[in-house]
């Protein structure tokens, strides 16, 4: 072969030898492909805080280019008011979890994938006292279960279970799932079909309630940048205000002082029990209209 390249013409041999360059030189200027994928596994507080900390260790960022934000997905309707809110999320017949959707490197997917099947502690969420089908164990990526991009998060998992010993069914979600606790599953869902929505401002880098969730102030103080660079936005939904600090918008309004924060209590991940009376109306009503 060495021989019979000495007979290329000359001009040829110039030709292909600078196409190769061209070629190389292309493929290592064009970007690594972006998708936007979410994990649910309990309580989306502390899921937040380690997703910035993969973020910054994994992916090289800075808070300018933090992408990792609470929200909802898994629904199968949206709510008659148009908005998905902390106090209607998980609703009957709209059933979303809570979730943190961020937009990783394709090739930096199976290291992000480590960081969400490290939070499980067994096959439950760590915050075992939140129940129901709000805090079911979720998995979001375009093509869902059909994608190979689930490949890669589950080889993530079996790199995960060499180690703890737990490896967990990925599922089809259908939209209003049943709650995974006690259960190694995790609802699969395509994000085509149940997109991503942001959760209000007051749930975003919040203190855990779990040990060690007491994050510094430089953590919590990361939504007023969010919310000033425009990668969060106020939702609509009720007790949606931003931090006085923050750039208020004409969709926004900011709280004047510290008292107007909505307390831990009121914003804590809980098993939704505030949600049931209503609940209880619409099963009611869904009852009457049906008769």
């Amino acid at each position: 072969r060495a021989s019979a390249l000495m007979f290329v013409p000359l001009p040829k041999l110039a030709i292909s030898v600078a196409l190769l360059h061209v070629l190389a030189v292309n493929s290592a200027e064009v970007p690594n492909e972006l998708v936007h994928i979410y994990f649910g596994c309990g309580c989306f507080w502390h899921v937040q805080h380690e997703f910035i900390q993969a973020e910054k260790d994994i992916l090289d960022r800075a808070p300018a280019t933090y992408t990792a934000i609470c929200g909802y997905a898994g629904g199968k309707i949206e709510t008659m008011m148009g908005k998905t809110c902390y106090d209607n999320y998980a609703w009957p017949y709209i059933g979303n979890t809570e979730v943190v959707g961020m937009t990783v490197p394709k090739d930096k997917l199976f290291e992000i994938a480590e960081v969400f099947w490290e939070l499980f502690k067994g096959k439950d969420r760590v915050d075992t006292m939140d129940v129901g089908i709000g805090y079911r164990a979720a998995i979001g990526i375009p093509g869902g279960s059909a994608s190979e991009l689930l490949e890669v998060v589950d080889a993530a998992q079996d790199k995960v279970a060499a180690k703890n010993g737990w490896r967990f069914e990925l599922k089809e979600g259908k939209g209003a799932d049943s709650d995974t606790l006690g259960t190694a599953l995790v609802w699969v869902y395509d994000t085509n079909e149940f997109p991503f929505v942001q959760a209000e401002l007051y749930h975003q880098f919040h203190d855990d309630f779990m040990p060690g969730g007491k994050y510094p102030q430089s953590y919590n103080d990361l939504v007023r940048d969010l919310i000033s660079s425009g990668r969060l936005v106020n939702t609509g939904c009720p007790n949606d205000l931003a931090p006085a600090s923050s750039t208020s918008t004409s969709s926004g309004q900011a709280l004047n002082n510290e008292s107007d924060v909505p307390s831990r209590q009121s914003s804590m991940c809980t098993s939704s029990s505030h949600a049931w009376p209503v609940m209880l109306l619409l099963r009611v009503a869904s009852s009457l209209w049906g008769m």
